[in-house]
């Protein structure tokens, strides 16, 4: 493996790691759900709480850990 298999690798890592530790900083769901609406002020406002920028930083980190593993995996076998 050369140096970008390592680094590649590495980011990996590091982004796997934080995407875990954002994932558990998220309180769990709570009881307001389809049923009571999100006609209320907590959701019409929840991009601005800190639910929801971990929620971007959520989805932001997923999408980054997938492109990283494939081209981890790319860089392995090429």
């Amino acid at each position: 493996m050369g140096w970008l298999d390592w680094t590649i690798s590495i980011l990996t890592i590091i982004v796997g790691i934080v995407l875990t530790i954002v994932i558990m900083l998220q309180s769990s769901k709570d009881s307001q759900s389809s049923i009571t609406g999100t006609n209320t002020f907590y959701g019409a406002n929840k991009s601005k709480t800190l639910d929801g920028i971990l929620s971007k930083y959520t989805v932001v980190l997923a999408l980054l850990f997938i492109a990283l593993c494939f081209l981890t995996t790319v860089a392995i076998l090429h």
